[in-house]
């Protein structure tokens, strides 16, 4: 079965073509971008208008799929969603796994480990997030979020755990939120644990870095080009040239590759103590505090029902969650385009788009009336 899935030299070479053809078109119309990788071979998923590039193709949910999900939230007495970048992919923030993800293009993100390590380490962290928040921080919430505010308005959805950073569910209007791994709209300070908003720094930011504060203007007032970003992102510290900008490639976490990032970039210390600064999130590395652990183990034991959307729970402080809301005898519904450590826990497990699931789920007219406790 492998072994017929490997595609032929000859179809390596018409896919090659066939991915020049495509290049060429792109080039020549921008906003035509919603094509996909998988196993060697080319798939199309016809022309459409693609504002983000980050989402996955998929095809969409059938009708009894919808209904399989409106019945489990009409049947459920306390539902709470786990979300992970998946949810935000449709916003054009990237995911890490997919196979348009920021790992397919050899991206690692900074560990906690070596952020403290030292000055240097810093400095290339908060350039690259320097290129990279104007444009993280006017990302908007796409149609999954929304769908996720109005039912939680009308009292399908009891609360959402997110492992996203990006407060996307907040500004959709979303109240019951607790951020698992933070924000990076929030700065903490390391000495006195005093937070920040992240805006206020970028403007400490730029008054000390002016030269570089000019060349971000400039680069953010250029309208995206999808397909460039894409391409200069595979390429990625292969450029001879030191300050080449991956074309502002948006990460999942707010920032942008750059090479040899944070030479000769100056670093704001906290205003009240001059302690380090870092963006309130959990690196890779570090732990999830405790106390957020605890809060978000009691919203799962206390539910019936956990929907996981968008989040492949490959790690393990969000699987952790699955086990213990299946321990509580909780149906666990999956949405998400490729396969989950959950899959197999799974009673319900749908592989297409958050958006398109989740809103049309909010159009459902049983579930458009407010729930009666």
């Amino acid at each position: 079965a492998l072994e017929a899935e490997r595609p032929s030299v000859s179809e390596n070479v018409i896919s090659a073509f066939r991915f020049a053809m495509l290049a060429r078109h792109v080039i020549k119309n921008p906003h035509v971008f919603c094509s996909t990788f998988k196993v060697g071979r080319l798939k199309d998923s016809g022309t459409c208008r693609a504002t983000h590039n980050a989402a996955p193709v998929a095809p969409p949910a059938t009708d009894e799929e919808i209904a399989s999900l409106v019945a489990a939230f009409q049947e459920s007495r306390r539902l709470v969603v786990l979300t992970g970048a998946g949810c935000s992919t449709e916003s054009g923030v990237p995911d890490y796994r997919s196979p348009q993800g920021a790992y397919s293009t050899g991206f690692k993100p900074m560990t906690h480990q070596q952020f403290l390590k030292s000055p240097t380490n810093r400095a290339r962290y908060w350039a690259r997030s320097f290129y990279g928040w104007p444009r993280f921080s006017a990302t908007q919430p796409n149609s999954a979020h929304f769908a996720l505010a109005e039912l939680e308005q009308r009292g399908w959805v009891d609360g959402i755990l997110t492992q996203n950073v990006d407060r996307l569910h907040t500004r959709a209007g979303s109240r019951e939120v607790l951020e698992l791994h933070g924000t990076s709209h929030e700065v903490i300070c390391l000495e006195c644990g005093r937070r920040s908003p992240r805006q206020a720094l970028q403007d400490a930011l730029a008054a000390l870095n002016p030269v570089v504060a000019a060349h971000v203007g400039e680069l953010t007032s250029r309208p995206p080009d999808l397909l460039a970003e894409r391409l200069q992102a595979l390429r990625v510290g292969t450029s001879q040239d030191d300050m080449r900008v991956a074309g502002l490639q948006q990460r999942p976490d707010g920032d942008v590759e750059l090479v040899n990032a944070g030479q000769g970039f100056l670093v704001a210390p906290c205003k009240d103590c001059g302690g380090l600064l870092k963006p309130d999130v959990v690196f890779f590395g570090d732990n999830i505090p405790q106390e957020r652990k605890d809060r978000a183990a009691a919203m799962v034991a206390s539910s019936d029902t956990l929907v996981v959307v968008g989040s492949s729970v490959m790690v393990y402080s969000a699987y952790r969650l699955v086990e213990i809301a299946k321990a509580s005898g909780a149906r666990l519904l999956i949405v998400n385009v490729g396969p989950t450590r959950a899959d197999r826990l799974a009673d319900v497990k749908i592989e297409a788009r958050a958006g398109e699931v989740l809103s049309r789920l909010a159009r459902c007219p049983n579930l458009q009336l407010p729930k009666l406790l």
